[in-house]
C-alpha cells in the first residue's frame, strides 16, 4: 500500500500547509465524479495525514462507559489512531461494539477509522447506523454526507449534504465539500449560494489559517462567474479582503495563485469589469507570478511552433513548482533535447520571437538553448549519449513527445541491448569511450577536454 506522503506527492512529514496545498491541487484534477477510485485514494490520505491536526470527536458529543475495561479499549484506540493503524482501530471498536451494545463512542470510532483506512463503503454503512440511531445529531449526517462523496454516491451525498445545510451545518470543510459535490451534480446556482456562503463565514481574524481553502473556493467562485456569467461585485470585494489579510502568507501559494493569475487574465482580456485590479495585486503580493503568467501566453502564443511551446512548457515545469517528480523532469527535459536536435536549426526563428517578446524566459533558457549551439557531429553524439537512457524512461512514462513525432526514430531505438526488462541495465553494443580516447565529435580534443569535460 503506498504511503499516504506518496499519494499527495509530497515528502514525508511534510507540514499542515504542504498537505493542504497538495490536496487541494490533486482534487482540481481527480473529481469524484470523473476519476472515484482515485478521489478517494486522494481523500483517504489527506483524511489520514490531517487526523492529527483535527479531532472529530470533538466536534460530537460522545459518552465513553463507565467501566475500566471500557476505558482501557478507547484508550486503546486513540492509541492506534496515533500510530495510525487504522484498521486495527477500527477491529478494536467493533469489539467494543459488541461489549456495550448501546455504547455510541464505539460506533463512531468504527465508523471513523474504516473511513480512515479508507473502507468508504463499510464506513457509509456505519454512518447509516448512526444517522438512524441519533437523528438529531449533524455530525454525523455530515460525516455520512462526505462518506458518500468520498465512496463516488453523487445522488445520496448531494440529498444529504442539502440535508444537514438545511439544518444548519455550517463548517468550512462541510461547505466546500458541498460546494464540490454541487459542481459535479451541475447544480451551479447552488454552488454559488454555497460559495457566497463559504467566504462570508470566515471572520477576517482567522483567514491566515484558512488560505488554501478559501484560494480553492474562489477559484470555483470565479470559474463559476466566468462561465455563467453571475454576479462578480461582492466576490471580488471579498477577494480583496482576503489579499489584504494575507497578503504576507501569499508566497507560499504561488503554484495555487497561478491558476486563479490565469482565469483573471482570461477574464480580463474578455472584459470583465474590476479583474484587472485583481491582476494587479497578485502581482504585488507575489511578484513571481507576472513570470509564471509569461509562460502560460507564451504556451498559448500561435506564433511558435508546436515544439517550441512544448519546450516553454517544460522549462517552465522545472522553474516554477516545488511538488514534482525530478525524474519525470529529467525524462520531460531529455525528450524536448531529442526533439530540438531533430528541427535544429528550424527553430532560430522562435527563438528569435522567444527573446524580443518574453525576455525573461529566454534569458533564464539560454543554457538550454545553448547545447544546439554546435556543430552536426557534436549534436549527434549529444543524441546518442542520452539516447539509451531515454528509451528506458520512455517505456516507464509512455507520454513523451519524441517517438510521438518522429516515429521512425524508434528503429534507432531498437539497436539498445537490456539485459532484463524489469530492471532496465544497458549492455553496450560498442567499446566505451575512454576519457583519454580522442573525442567522437572529430574536434581533435581527447574525450576528456572536450564532451566529456562535463
Amino acid at each position: 500500500m503506498r504511503k499516504d506522503y506518496e499519494i499527495l506527492g509530497i515528502e514525508e512529514n511534510a507540514d499542515e500547509r504542504t498537505v493542504k496545498k497538495a490536496y487541494f491541487k490533486l482534487i482540481r484534477t481527480y473529481s469524484p465524479e470523473k476519476d472515484p477510485e482515485r478521489f478517494q485514494e486522494i481523500r483517504a490520505a489527506y483524511e489520514r495525514l490531517m487526523e492529527n491536526e483535527e479531532h472529530p470527536e470533538s466536534s460530537v458529543q460522545i459518552e465513553i462507559p463507565k467501566d475500566k475495561l471500557a476505558m482501557s479499549m478507547y484508550d486503546q484506540i486513540q492509541q492506534l489512531m496515533h500510530e495510525q493503524e487504522y484498521a486495527r482501530a477500527a477491529e478494536t471498536a467493533k469489539e467494543g461494539m459488541k461489549y456495550y451494545k448501546d455504547a455510541e463512542c464505539f460506533q463512531f470510532l468504527f465508523a471513523r477509522n474504516s473511513f480512515l483506512d479508507d473502507k468508504s463503503g463499510t464506513a457509509v454503512k456505519a454512518y447509516e447506523e448512526l444517522v438512524k440511531k441519533y437523528p438529531q445529531k449533524l455530525y454525523y449526517k455530515s460525516e455520512l454526507a462526505r462518506a458518500y462523496h468520498m465512496r463516488g454516491y453523487m445522488r445520496k451525498a448531494y440529498v444529504m449534504f442539502q440535508e444537514v445545510y438545511q439544518e444548519g451545518g455550517r463548517n468550512l470543510d462541510f461547505l466546500l465539500e458541498y460546494s464540490l459535490c454541487c459542481l459535479d451534480r451541475q447544480q451551479y446556482d447552488e454552488a454559488v449560494k454555497i460559495l457566497d456562503v463559504l467566504v462570508a463565514s470566515v471572520p477576517v481574524q482567522k483567514m491566515k489559517n484558512w488560505i488554501p481553502e478559501l484560494i480553492q473556493a474562489y477559484m470555483e467562485y470565479f470559474s463559476l462567474c466566468k462561465e455563467k456569467s453571475y454576479s462578480l461585485t461582492k466576490v471580488i470585494e471579498s477577494f480583496k479582503v482576503f489579499l489584504d489579510q494575507t497578503r504576507s502568507l501569499l508566497s507560499d501559494y504561488e503554484d495555487m495563485l497561478c491558476g486563479l493569475y490565469l482565469l483573471f487574465f482570461m477574464m480580463a482580456e474578455n472584459g470583465t469589469e474590476g479583474v484587472l485590479e485583481l491582476l494587479e495585486r497578485l502581482e504585488q503580493f507575489v511578484p513571481e507570478l507576472k513570470d509564471m503568467m509569461q509562460d502560460q501566453k507564451a504556451k498559448v502564443d500561435e506564433r511558435f511552433s508546436p515544439l517550441m511551446k512544448y519546450t516553454i512548457e517544460t522549462f517552465a515545469s522545472e522553474r516554477f513548482f516545488e511538488e514534482k517528480d525530478e525524474k519525470y523532469e529529467v525524462f520531460r527535459q531529455m525528450d524536448a533535447i531529442l526533439c530540438n536536435i531533430e528541427e535544429w536549426p528550424n527553430q532560430k526563428k522562435d527563438i528569435e520571437l522567444l527573446k524580443k517578446e518574453y525576455p525573461a524566459i529566454y534569458e533564464e533558457s539560454l543554457e538550454f538553448w545553448a547545447i544546439f549551439m554546435k556543430s552536426k557531429e557534436e549534436l549527434r553524439f549529444i543524441k546518442e549519449s542520452i539516447l539509451w537512457e531515454y528509451v528506458r524512461e520512455e517505456r516507464k512514462y509512455q507520454n513523451g513527445k519524441y517517438f510521438e513525432w518522429y516515429p521512425e526514430k524508434r528503429q534507432d531505438a531498437e539497436k539498445i541491448q537490456w539485459d532484463s526488462t524489469e530492471n532496465g541495465t544497458f549492455v553496450r553494443d560498442t567499446k566505451k569511450i575512454g576519457r583519454n580516447d580522442p573525442c567522437p565529435c572529430g574536434s581533435g580534443k581527447k574525450y576528456k577536454n572536450c564532451c566529456g569535460k562535463n
